[in-house]
């Protein structure tokens, strides 16, 4: 199993029906967690490692949705972050250092994936590193 550089997707519990078979929309919301970890490799039980010890991400993992195919749209963490959240590569989104107000490029512009799901009614809330704390979402996000 080769390294996960920057972004692995851990898990997508209960994910909405956005391509449901016959193309029937989903009767209610589900609730989604979505679990973003860096550098993660691939040293967790549910992907084969023994030597680490990962009993409650092998229970999500079993639960949910892994990905076990990973690529980052840059080798630094901003640009990969913006253009997972964007669904854009850097040369859209024009951030393309660790040090680029995401706010303050063409990034801005696009519908990130929170905001999608703030627009479709659900309750978003977010910890950690996706963001940072020091580039936080404007007030109209």
């Amino acid at each position: 199993m080769s390294p996960m550089r920057v972004l692995m997707v851990v898990g997508l519990l209960l994910v909405p029906g956005i391509a449901r078979a016959g193309g029937e929309a989903p009767s209610k919301k589900m609730n989604v967690l979505f679990i973003a970890i860096d550098d993660l490799r691939d040293w967790v039980g549910f992907l084969g490692e023994k030597q680490v010890k990962t009993p409650n991400l092998d229970r999500l993992a079993a639960r949910g949705l892994v990905f076990t195919h990973s690529y980052c749209a840059a080798p630094v963490c901003n640009p990969s972050r913006t253009a997972f959240m964007s669904g854009r590569r850097p040369g859209a989104t024009g951030v393309y250092e660790n040090n680029a107000d995401w706010r303050n490029t063409p990034a801005a512009e696009y519908v990130h994936l929170t905001q999608h799901f703030l627009r479709n009614g659900y309750y978003v809330a977010g910890a950690g590193k996706i963001y940072h704390g020091s580039y936080p979402p404007p007030a109209n996000y």
